[in-house]
């Protein structure tokens, strides 16, 4: 990792006057211990430069800025661990840029759940138990099935899963994120320390009656430990329990109050309530509704309200769109148009930003300042300003081009000119680029990078 930054140093003196940073305790080796590592996030947004939840993708967003996330070191923020699977919407993140006001991110902390078997799923209430400790989810909770796909709540009955989200002042947590593994993993905790029992070197978390005790370890000392305070706790348990033994402890913050104030800074770009979701990318699986028509950006379906304009979009092409997600879909609210759109006409559907036509739904195109054999007509085209991110899979590469593979969408991207960070090329494999559609529909890509580097 990148050495500490001032303000992280600053951070780190301030947590341990507080005695939120603890030492190693003594003892045999195989004692479960209280991390020792100088970065513990997640904590407040204010002593950490960018704290809070993803909104959107093509890079991400979080307290409604986009930043760039190729080149950054992503990291578990427990163990450090680097993470080289995409960041996805709900996922809770704290980030730092490169310079005070660079929307380029250099490093992020993404941080991770309750891990572990589901029970007592309930769909008419969104609730749930996760390796025994309760979990409430709502209609803006993004539910990811195994092979990628978004899933419903039932999904989630008989499951192994990980769940992203926010611990409450009552010790509830309250899911933004549920992922349904492949495989079991070990039991990982989260959620506010109660019944703190110093003696007996236990507390309990969860809220309610459903609560599970963590035992860790007569040997370790207390230090940081107190009710409130909310923990990542992480076992060597793959099955659900009502006590589990610690095999690593990390503390995230002084309160959840730390957590609710991420709740009011989850917004889009453009700060408007219906808005606060966007992704940019590749339209594909588009298909017409009754009353418009149903596709997907980056994986993910969305809807638009508007057969005028569903009859101008086309698959392939590059947009950008803003809305609310709800039960695992977006409704579109914004939709900006960014591929080419000078040689068709979009079925004759002029901007409406102002939603003159009252149909909830703002729609504008990228306009460039050029024109074409010296008419006055402005040339509607993708602009090398106008970059996305996105995760895909290499193959089929030439010394130019290669097909890049995303969300189970294929396109061809022109790698002629890209500037592969840290000098690493690759040809197949797991990636991550940064580009822009071309009039032709190739993605031109500026910046690449290999996910597969390993540490």
């Amino acid at each position: 990792m990148s050495p500490l930054s001032f303000k992280t140093k600053i951070w780190i003196a301030v947590m341990a006057s507080l005695g939120l940073l603890s030492g190693c305790g003594g003892g045999s080796s195989a004692s479960p211990a209280i991390a020792t590592a100088p970065a513990v996030p997640i904590v407040s947004s204010s002593a950490l430069p960018v704290a809070g939840l993803v909104s959107g993708l093509g890079s991400v967003v979080v307290n409604g800025v986009r930043y760039e996330t190729i080149g950054a070191n992503v990291v578990d923020a427990d163990d450090k661990r680097i993470i080289n699977s995409p960041i996805g919407i709900g996922m809770i993140v704290s980030l730092e840029p490169s310079t005070s006001n660079s929307t380029a991110a250099s490093s992020i902390q993404i941080q991770r759940g309750i891990k572990g078997p589901t029970a007592s799923v309930n769909v008419a209430l969104n609730t749930l138990t996760v390796a025994g400790l309760p979990v409430a989810a709502d209609s803006a909770t993004l539910i990811i099935r195994a092979n990628g796909t978004v899933g419903n709540f039932s999904d989630l009955a008989n499951n192994s899963v990980e769940v992203y989200g926010l611990p409450q002042a009552d010790a509830s947590f309250k899911a933004t994120r549920i992922e349904i593994e492949s495989s079991p993993s070990f039991v990982q905790l989260s959620g506010v320390i109660s019944q703190l029992n110093t003696t007996n070197a236990t507390f309990a978390l969860g809220s309610g009656a459903k609560l599970v005790t963590v035992s860790y370890g007569t040997s370790t000392p207390a230090t940081g430990l107190a009710n409130g305070v909310v923990v990542s706790v992480h076992t060597n348990t793959l099955l659900s329990a009502s006590q589990y033994a610690a095999t690593q402890i990390y503390l995230r913050a002084s309160s959840a109050n730390v957590f609710t104030e991420y709740v009011t800074k989850y917004t889009g770009t453009s700060g408007i309530h219906n808005e606060t979701n966007e992704l940019y990318g590749m339209v594909s699986g588009l298909s017409s509704l009754a009353s418009g028509c149903a596709l997907q950006v980056q994986g993910l379906p969305v809807s638009v309200a508007s057969t005028t304009l569903c009859n101008s979009i086309q698959n392939g092409d590059y947009v950008e769109v803003k809305g609310l997600l709800t039960n695992g879909s977006f409704a579109a609210y914004r939709i900006e148009f960014r591929t080419t759109g000078g040689d068709r006409n979009l079925s004759g559907y002029s901007d409406d930003e102002n939603d003159d036509d009252h149909d909830d739904l703002k729609y504008t195109r990228l306009t460039s300042t050029s024109t074409s054999n010296g008419s006055s007509t402005p040339i509607y085209t993708s602009e090398s300003s106008s970059t996305y991110e996105v995760y895909g899979t290499l193959s089929n590469c030439t010394a130019s081009t290669c097909t890049l593979t995303s969300n189970g969408v294929a396109m061809t991207i022109d790698i002629s000119t890209a500037i592969w960070e840290h000098g690493y090329v690759v040809y197949s494999g797991a990636v991550e680029a940064k580009g822009y559609m071309t009039a032709n529909n190739i993605f031109k890509v500026t910046k690449i990078e290999s996910k597969n580097r390993g540490s």
